[in-house]
Parts: C-alpha cells; sequence; structure tokens
C-alpha cells in the first residue's frame, strides 16, 4: 500500500498548486480557517505548510491573519518568455492598426515621455510608474480589453521583481529603453506601424540580450 500523505504535505501542495498555476496571485491572502474548511483537516498541519512555504519565499505570513501570496522572482529563461510575450503582443497590434488604418494621436504619450526622460536618474518608483502609463497609453486604440490586462499584468511582474541584479540592469537600461521609445512613438505619429514593429523587436531583442548574458538561472 502507498504510503499515505502527512497532511501538513497535503495542504503544502494544494498551495503550491494554487500558486504555480496562478489561481493565487500575488497578494492573495489565505487564512489557516479557510483551508481548513476546505481541506477538511485541522489548522496545525496548515500552519506548518505556511512557516514552510514562508521560508521557501512563497509565502508571506502575518501574524493572526493567515498569509499572502508573494511576488516570486522569476527565472532568466521566465524574462525572456515574458519579453517575447510583450514583443508579440504589440507586434500584432502595431499591424493591427496598420490594418485598420488608425490614426494614432500622440499628444498625451508625448507628454508621458517628457517626463520619463526627467526621471530617468530618479527614483524607480516614479521611473516605472511613467513608463507603465507609456505603454499602456501605446495600447489605447486596442478593441481587446483582455489581451491589453495580460499584457499590463505581465509588465508590472517584471517591474516587481525584487532580484537585485534584475533591477541593476533595468536601471542601466534606462536610457536604451528611452531612445527606443523616442522612435517608437515617432513612428506610431506618422503612422509608419511598420516601423514601429521593426523598432519594437530591437527593443525587446536588446533587453532579452542583456538579460541573457547579465543573469543567470
Amino acid at each position: 500500500m502507498a504510503k499515505p500523505k502527512k497532511l501538513d504535505e497535503v495542504a503544502y501542495q494544494y498551495i503550491i498548486e494554487k500558486i504555480s498555476t496562478r489561481q493565487w496571485l500575488p497578494q492573495t491572502r489565505i487564512t489557516e480557517i479557510d483551508l481548513s474548511r476546505e481541506l477538511n483537516i485541522s489548522r496545525t498541519p496548515i500552519r506548518q505548510a505556511f512557516q514552510q512555504l514562508h521560508k521557501e519565499g512563497y509565502l508571506e505570513v502575518e501574524p493572526h491573519k493567515g498569509a499572502r501570496v508573494r511576488e516570486l522572482n522569476i527565472s532568466s529563461h521566465g524574462l525572456q518568455e515574458r519579453m517575447e510575450f510583450i514583443e508579440m503582443t504589440f507586434v500584432n497590434y502595431f499591424h493591427y492598426l496598420q490594418i485598420k488604418e488608425v490614426v494614432f494621436d500622440g499628444t498625451e504619450v508625448d507628454d508621458i515621455l517628457a517626463n520619463l526622460k526627467k526621471c530617468q536618474n530618479g527614483t524607480g518608483k516614479i521611473y516605472l510608474d511613467l513608463e507603465t502609463q507609456l505603454l499602456h497609453k501605446m495600447l489605447a486604440f486596442s478593441k481587446n480589453d483582455y489581451s491589453v490586462r495580460i499584457v499590463m499584468d505581465t509588465i508590472r511582474e517584471l517591474q516587481k521583481q525584487t532580484n537585485p541584479d534584475y533591477i541593476i540592469l533595468m536601471e542601466r537600461n534606462r536610457e536604451l529603453k528611452i531612445q527606443h521609445f523616442e522612435k517608437l512613438v515617432h513612428f506610431l505619429k506618422l503612422g509608419d506601424y511598420p516601423l514601429a514593429r521593426k523598432q519594437m523587436r530591437i527593443l525587446i531583442n536588446q533587453l532579452t540580450l542583456s538579460i541573457i548574458l547579465n543573469l543567470s538561472e
């Protein structure tokens, strides 16, 4: 007969599956009492699973409140995959603008880009907030709200990484990104969507190469 799993292992595997399959997103709060009801086990093994997952970096335990799912650091390969997804989404979007002959109004984008250049050497949060606004404004003419939400969630996930090497790498790449953003906005305002697609590919390829050369798994 197969040896029955310990209850704390049952709770551990259940939580891991919820996190790894993105059923529980970062900052999701979970409690011992709720899991006790879901799994039909006592709170003690759940508490033990919480402590183990806290040690492994999956959860942030909050005394008397339960736990919250942490934003996990993504591997170098995972970063590359997300970069590729962002590239694919924007390239397909620019192709859509070309087919529909959309006239891109770059007024708001120009203002955000100007502020982004001023904050190039500023604090990380201000710069990242402006960068997020810029990329979101570029997607203003999309008719697929779901696609926009997914790509923006991916961008925010990358921005929330706590790996110090990755943070330093992206800070070093700010000037590079701004240069490409300026060219990208210029092509969008001209309605030259093929060159906008090419510019986005160049930007993502350079960022991806930087990750490959500077970050280990």
